[in-house]
């Protein structure tokens, strides 16, 4: 098996434990913090984390890697009630997939496997981006890939804000259930933890 095989094998191997036990997970980290966006963020990290000692940890093991995931979870939710964080964090609750694929659209990334999660993604979004509606494209593509702001697209386009920030919205919504429905919002999440 070659190393890009093997790369290959161990992140459909781990998007298929992420599929499988993120809800679980997340729901497990829920009953400890009571907030919402703290649970998914002890989630992602701790897949982040198996990911990155994926050359120590068999995945095929399923037993072991579950008891792994929910002794990392309950760790992590320990640490962060002991560090007394929770209250910094409170300010995280508008929070949810639309900013994290809002941080995650055209990022650059240098190594190759990062480069090649990217790829495949903005490979996708690019293709979603193509359906939406003439003007909302228009003003995702103004906000995303040009950077302007609301107040700049609004300008340009004789519209109001409040008519930006819709757009961009619902934009950010549809585009969430598109990379679910395409199986890729793990690779989303992946990538946000790395380029954080």
């Amino acid at each position: 098996m070659t190393h890009n095989d093997e790369y290959k094998h161990d992140l459909l191997a781990l998007e298929n434990l992420f599929k499988r036990y993120y809800k679980p997970l997340r729901a497990y980290a829920f009953r400890f913090v009571k907030h919402k966006s703290v649970a998914e963020d002890i989630v992602q990290d701790i897949f982040f984390e198996l990911w990155t000692r994926r050359e120590s940890i068999r995945f095929d093991e399923a037993d072991s890697v579950k008891s792994y995931l929910f002794k990392s979870v309950y760790n992590s939710s320990i640490n962060i009630l002991h560090s007394g964080s929770m209250k910094e964090l409170s300010s995280l609750d508008g929070i949810d997939e639309s900013y994290a694929i809002e941080n995650c659209l055209f990022a650059n990334t240098t190594s190759q496997e990062q480069s090649l999660l990217l790829k495949e993604l903005e490979t996708e979004i690019a293709s979603f981006v193509e359906t939406l509606p003439t003007q909302c494209k228009k003003i995702f593509i103004l906000s995303r890939v040009h950077e302007l702001k609301n107040r700049e697209i609004a300008e340009q386009l004789e519209i109001s804000v409040k008519a930006v920030e819709k757009q961009i919205s619902k934009a950010l919504k549809e585009l969430k259930k598109h990379l679910i429905k395409k199986e890729l919002l793990f690779i989303m999440y992946l990538l946000q933890s790395i380029i954080k």
